[in-house]
């Protein structure tokens, strides 16, 4: 009886996540396009701005997440409309996890003759130090916070040694040699870091976008339950396998062409697409455990779906459900 249960509120969770997404596809479809957008173009300028100087193309390719973020944090709140606006840098790190663990979502390069992945050398060494000197001593400046851009200066700052310590952390020369240290059971924490951390951190980030604070994320996660939780998880998972099959299915649909003319063309824009189907995808999925868990404030913890929810009202907030016809603490 529990499995089958379980079977029935799992198959609820994938059509409450179908539901949010056929209810709000044009704003989805909408910003998810527009992050991939922000992103590729953000990182084709630092590509442009690398050829004038290294330093100035590692301090623009910080903020090649940002604008992928964004568009995220946006998408969680169209589906939970009326929620706090979230600290912006509260949800980032959690993204810089999935977004460096998803080897940066599409895995294309613009430019493959031209693009260069960001290590500590001495120039992004040298952005991510003045990055973290000016945001501790900006503040001490008598008249900083007086200024109208001083909020966005903090932010711009946090975004970017934020970012490059994700990214530098992981070429960086102690990592791969710890990389190698552990190499024998690699396969054990990527598989770890694949079935259970990536998609923890996409219900964080759902969480976060949601205006929660950190301490409250996972006592809303774990409010779905281990079974749920670990059917996200495995969800989320699948999901993330999508862009390489999708590569597949477009490389034989397209068949042998030029690499010069057609595929280097065409590698980052179809890698861009499949990437943003898999984060449509992952956005509504979660927002499905999000709202199971009670991030919605509209239903009642263990009666989420309608076969739980006996009145058909729907009716209870904040950990309230209805027995006799009366509001009780479940």
């Amino acid at each position: 009886m529990a499995v089958q249960e379980t079977l029935l509120e799992a198959y609820q969770l994938i059509r409450s996540a179908g539901a949010k997404l056929a209810d709000r596809w044009p704003t989805l479809v909408a910003l998810v396009l527009a992050g991939f957008t922000a992103k590729l173009l953000t990182l084709k300028v630092a590509l442009l701005a690398g050829r004038v100087s290294w330093v100035l193309g590692v301090l623009v390719f910080a903020f090649t997440a940002a604008g992928l973020l964004t568009a995220i944090v946006q998408m969680f709140r169209s589906m939970f409309p009326g929620r706090p606006r979230p600290r912006f840098t509260t949800v980032l790190p959690p993204f810089l996890l999935i977004y460096v663990a998803s080897g940066h979502f599409d895995g294309y390069p613009v430019d493959p003759a031209l693009e260069r992945q960001v290590t500590m050398d001495v120039a992004a060494a040298s952005v991510l130090i003045a990055a973290v000197a000016l945001r501790w001593l900006l503040p001490l400046w008598k008249s900083f916070g007086t200024k109208p851009w001083a909020r966005r200066a903090k932010l711009g700052l946090d975004i970017c040694w934020m970012s490059l310590v994700a990214f530098t952390i992981t070429t960086h020369v102690a990592w791969q040699w710890l990389a190698g240290l552990v190499a024998p059971v690699g396969w054990i924490i990527e598989t770890v870091v694949a079935v259970l951390i990536v998609p923890l951190a996409w219900m964080a980030v759902g969480g976060l976008s949601l205006g929660l604070r950190p301490a409250q994320v996972p006592r809303l996660i774990g409010r779905a339950g281990v079974p749920m939780l670990l059917f996200g998880c495995l969800v989320i998972l699948l999901i993330g396998k999508m862009p390489p099959l999708l590569w597949q299915v477009e490389r034989f649909i397209i068949g042998p062409q030029d690499p010069e003319t057609v595929w280097l063309p065409a590698a980052g824009l179809l890698g861009a697409v499949g990437s943003a189907l898999a984060v449509l995808l992952a956005v509504a999925l979660v927002g499905a455990v999000l709202a199971y868990s009670g991030g919605d404030e509209a239903g009642i913890p263990g009666q989420r779906f309608p076969a739980h929810d006996a009145y058909g009202d729907r009716l209870g907030v904040g950990g309230r459900g209805e027995e006799d016809g009366h509001l009780v603490r479940t």
